[in-house]
């Protein structure tokens, strides 16, 4: 059974946010189990971009549940008529969107993690060596998380290609 090219486009774009909302929410697992065992009772080392990157990649996730039943609706739809362009005109904008939060979400990541490991190793502590380590190995850590942020924002961006490209057929049809 041949797919047509339409149906193709919309299959990718599927996969890419239901790959992205995987992604997601994995990072969102390495954010919240990465912490140091301190003796205090709150966690001064946590930083407020670590917070904003869970809510971009809540926010990603949530944008990615909200185009799946739209992308459903689309693949479903292809076989027998051209897609209205209000939904494909909404799916690109949202899109636009999610890519643009994941984006700011990647650059508070890394730019907060590489200022405050430059802070921690220049500064003395007050637990010496085995406090910088500690503090070291968890902003280390917390890179992995921003990384699948990063993944996740690149196949974002991957979705809104796509909902480019069947936005822009649409209109030619």
């Amino acid at each position: 059974m041949a797919v047509s090219r339409r149906t193709g486009w919309i299959a990718a774009g599927l996969l890419a946010r239901l790959l992205m909302m995987a992604v997601l929410l994995m990072a969102v697992r390495f954010v919240l189990a990465n912490y140091i065992q301190w003796d205090y009772t709150q966690d001064p080392y946590k930083l407020q971009s670590y917070t904003y990157v869970v809510a971009s990649a809540v926010v990603g996730t949530a944008g990615g549940m909200l185009q799946i039943p739209v992308a459903m609706y689309l693949l479903c739809k292809s076989k027998r008529a051209i897609p209205s362009a209000i939904i494909l005109d909404i799916s690109m904008h949202a899109d636009i969107v999610i890519s643009v939060v994941l984006a700011s979400g990647v650059g508070a990541g890394f730019g907060a993690t590489n200022d405050v490991l430059r802070y921690v190793r220049v500064t003395t502590w007050e637990g010496g060596q085995q406090a910088e380590q500690a503090l070291i190995n968890y902003y280390n850590r917390a890179i992995v998380p921003v990384v699948f942020l990063l993944v996740g924002m690149v196949l974002s961006i991957c979705a809104t290609v796509v909902s480019a490209r069947l936005r822009a057929r649409a209109t030619n049809d």
